[in-house]
């Protein structure tokens, strides 16, 4: 698992019977009393809930990349 902010990144790699999987987890947000699960502070402005939007999208752009690379070592065999 490689954790990257509010995200992990769960990575189970190849077997001789099964091949390497990866799957994107949430790092540490829990349920609110209503059950919301909530990914970012409380954004009192546009300014502000776009830098978390763009935030979160460095850390899927960043776990893209991790998978990239377990998926092509796969298709090299060196996973």
């Amino acid at each position: 698992m490689r954790q990257l902010g509010t995200f992990t990144l769960n990575i189970e790699p190849a077997t001789e019977a099964i091949p390497a999987r990866v799957s994107i987890g949430l790092s540490g947000p829990r349920p609110d009393e209503k059950g919301i699960l909530h990914l970012t502070p409380d954004c009192m402005t546009l300014d502000e809930l776009e830098g978390q939007i763009n935030g979160l999208q460095d850390e899927l752009d960043a776990l893209r990349a991790e998978a990239r690379r377990v998926f092509a070592d796969q298709t090299t065999g060196y996973a």
